[in-house]
């Protein structure tokens, strides 16, 4: 009899399991919309590649319409959309928002009940419409400090007026907001697809801006130096001195490797194609080894048709730390005069800017 008991226990607190996780797996939106009687309304889901409709329905004779929704797994962006007038909200913890407006004015509306972080949208886009763009990047700075990782502050700062964004993450002062959400999401909500897609945005442009700020500084080293080349003078395997501004007047792969790192062979072959190819353009390479064992990289340099030299000291050679190198293997190209055209973490975009300049 207890047993029985127990299991009909147990049997009810599945089914109340259940029915607790299907209530709260789902959202709902629904209200009241003068003015549109019948019109056609979409429930819709915004994306990184555009917007995904999720249902429509036809206002009821009173403007009444109610949508019921899976709950995404992350907090999200969605719309109601008439026509071409959207009112935006969002879905974070909510599961039943109630607004009441007219169809005529629907991006406006800002009778919400159930959910403050949609009223956070409401506010800033109307502010973006009555503010001045400083005006309202205040008011975008302010919800993103007060709540990096919300739905909210990822929304204020993609706001864009007239196709350009309020916040500029190419904008050192902007880029702190930037980063202050990336981080938020990437810490919160790290398989997101909306948290890898920042991240991986704010990632490539601090690495694109320390890159133009090492090659700024290399600049102004060569307008400084008495040659167009910020000079490098080392010994090749056969122990003769080899300076880079010998090259003036052709195009220089200036590369800094090792023969001992890790896909050194693959490495030298991928090098080998682009001299095949363009030598005879005018393109020369000069190799900096940065190889601790002399006779390990005399014996492969003989092999090679291109200039090849080595620092004693490694890394810490000048050369090194003039060019900013710090990893290896690091890629720059020189113009013709020695200025720096671009420094470069893969062939692909090497070649690029090789074929740019041949042309």
């Amino acid at each position: 009899m207890r047993r029985a008991v127990y299991n009909w226990a147990l049997v009810l607190f599945v089914l109340t399991s259940l029915l607790s996780c299907s209530k709260t797996s789902k959202f709902t939106i629904d209200g009241e919309l003068t003015n549109g009687a019948e019109e056609k309304i979409f429930l819709e889901q915004t994306s990184l590649s555009g917007d995904i409709v999720l249902d429509s329905a036809k206002l009821s004779k009173r403007g009444t319409f109610s949508f019921k929704h899976k709950s995404p797994e992350y907090p999200d962006i969605y719309h109601l959309r008439i026509g071409s007038s959207r009112f935006v909200f969002c879905i974070d913890t909510t599961e039943h928002i109630t607004i009441r407006g007219d169809v005529a004015n629907l991006s406006k509306i800002n009778d919400v009940e159930g959910s403050d972080a949609t009223r956070q949208i409401v506010e800033l886009r109307r502010s973006l419409v009555e503010n001045s763009a400083e005006q309202h990047r205040e008011l975008q700075k302010q919800i993103i400090l007060a709540n990096p990782k919300s739905i909210v502050a990822y929304f204020a700062l993609h706001q864009t007026k007239n196709g350009t964004y309020l916040l500029s993450p190419y904008n050192q002062d902007d880029m702190v907001y930037y980063r202050a959400v990336a981080t938020a999401f990437n810490t919160f909500m790290p398989n997101y697809y909306r948290s890898k897609a920042l991240y991986g945005q704010v990632l490539s442009i601090i690495n694109a801006q320390k890159t133009e700020i090492a090659n700024a500084q290399i600049r102004q080293l060569i307008s400084e130096s008495e040659n167009a080349f910020l000079e490098i003078s080392l010994p090749d395997e056969n122990g003769e001195i080899r300076k880079l501004s010998d090259h003036k007047g052709k195009f220089v792969v200036l590369d800094f490797s090792a023969i001992a790192m890790e896909g050194s062979t693959a490495y030298i072959f991928q090098l080998k194609e682009i001299y095949n190819k363009y030598h005879s353009k005018g393109v020369d390479i000069y190799q900096v080894s940065a190889d601790n064992n002399r006779l390990l990289w005399q014996q492969s340099a003989k092999n090679l048709p291109w200039t090849t030299v080595r620092s004693e000291t490694g890394l810490y050679d000048d050369c090194f730390i003039s060019y900013n190198v710090q990893m290896l293997p690091t890629l720059f190209l020189l113009d013709k005069k020695g200025n720096p055209v671009g420094r470069y973490g893969s062939f692909r975009d090497l070649r690029e800017s090789i074929e740019k300049c041949l042309r």
